[in-house]
């Protein structure tokens, strides 16, 4: 299935303007790549569906082309491990991880192919979540626990969930091409994950959840802070990303409206990692 991605050269120095301009496309999509010395760069934003592409060329010019699977993994981007806290390892090949599972024994290993265009951890937003999970997997010494994960992307987070010892996990995308990804990395790790499409300023929570991640865009979190707050079990834990710092306290006030009480906040660079309670 083709991936659609949206490009345009921009001037360096207006990044920050341009990343808040496609927020709304969500952190993990948008890739801005620049060279030493020059005074333009390039903005991506991947795995778009077609509306979504139609909108940004109209908005904002640029161009849109469409990559297939086969051209994707014929141009890999091999990176190095990530490692998160002392637990767990993100890798891009079977060679590293089976190299890391010889070399770290007790810690768990996600494999996400090299060639993946988003969804790798390397993101601010994605790896603070990562830590914030995995110290709250911690916190539960065995006891059972489950995860909804809201914008799942590539699936990294519920897949980590799972491996540090979620019993279910529910992951949504409202991106078609997102579930199918999730879904393929799931299986790739041998991780059985249930991912749905669906959108999250539609969708109403059949139950709720001890832990719930969403990776999202601020104006979705806002909009959807009810439905997250009836998603996360009462002494339960949000983790939202996607944030940039001129939004963080929008997001956490519309939260606090929501029962929730603010426990961390990390800043890196532009954006904004948030771990909060639901009050019982």
């Amino acid at each position: 299935m083709p991936v659609r991605v949206w490009s345009k050269l921009i001037a360096t120095n207006r990044e920050d303007d341009w990343v808040r301009r496609l927020s709304r496309i969500g952190p993990e999509r948008i890739a801005v790549t620049t060279k030493p010395g020059s005074k333009t760069a390039r903005i991506d934003a991947y795995v778009l569906s077609q509306k979504e592409a139609r909108a940004l060329e109209r908005e904002f010019g640029g161009r849109v082309r469409r990559l297939s699977d086969r051209t994707i993994a014929s141009q890999p981007a091999p990176r190095a491990p990530i490692r998160v806290r002392d637990r767990l390892l993100v890798v891009s090949s079977e060679r590293e991880r089976i190299h890391c599972t010889r070399k770290f024994p007790g810690r768990k290993i996600v494999l996400l192919p090299a060639g993946m265009a988003f969804g790798t951890g390397e993101h601010a937003t994605t790896a603070t979540c990562l830590r914030f999970l995995s110290d709250s997997a911690v916190g539960f010494d065995g006891k059972p626990w489950d995860l909804l994960d809201l914008g799942t992307g590539s699936g990294l987070l519920a897949i980590a969930a799972k491996m540090l010892g979620a019993s279910d996990v529910l992951a949504l995308d409202f991106d078609p091409a997102c579930v199918r990804i999730a879904r393929e990395n799931a299986l790739a790790n041998n991780m059985h994950i249930t991912v749905k499409g669906a959108d999250v300023t539609h969708w109403r929570p059949p139950r709720s959840w001890r832990i719930v991640t969403a990776n999202l865009y601020s104006e979705v979190l806002i909009g959807a802070a009810e439905t997250i707050a009836g998603a996360t079990e009462p002494g339960g834990t949000l983790i939202f990303s996607g944030v940039l710092r001129q939004q963080e306290k929008e997001c956490v006030r519309a939260f606090n409206s929501c029962a929730f009480t603010l426990e961390k906040v990390v800043r890196k660079g532009k954006w904004v990692t948030v771990k909060m309670t639901r009050r019982s």
